[in-house]
């Protein structure tokens, strides 16, 4: 499994900030700690799942003093300290492995041709269509 730090910054408010500097498309927040890493988790497998659908290559998780140095700087260049009480916790990503692999399941026929007449008018294979509504 891939793990991605993210930093929680704690807002003035009790918010918490999240960034994940390996994936600039992560930002979120919560209002707790708990909801914060939620969110953080969701945020990673929502943004890696857009760039497995665009086959761009996931990013490669970088070192705790890597993370830590690419957000004091943005925080330093957004015109703020970073917070003394900032955690840095390793988020999960989903497992993004594409490798097709072949598979035999058994449905009634007239499911099966329900599914192909959805499949041929979305423009797909069945198998890309189940693998579709699966991802869904």
């Amino acid at each position: 499994m891939i793990y991605y730090f993210a930093a929680f910054e704690p807002a003035e408010n009790g918010v918490y900030a999240v960034r994940v500097p390996d994936i600039p498309e992560v930002a979120t927040q919560g209002e707790t700690l708990a909801e914060a890493m939620e969110m953080a988790e969701d945020a990673v497998r929502v943004s890696l799942e857009e760039y497995a659908r665009a086959g761009r290559p996931l990013p490669e998780p970088s070192a705790l003093p890597r993370v830590r140095e690419l957000v004091e700087r943005e925080d330093k260049e957004l015109g703020w300290d970073t917070p003394a009480d900032t955690l840095y916790q390793m988020v999960p990503a989903p497992d993004m492995d594409r490798t097709p692999v072949k598979v035999t399941i058994s449905m009634p026929r007239n499911a099966l041709a329900a599914l192909d007449r959805k499949a041929e008018l979305a423009g797909m294979t069945r198998s890309g269509y189940i693998s579709s509504l699966a991802m869904a």
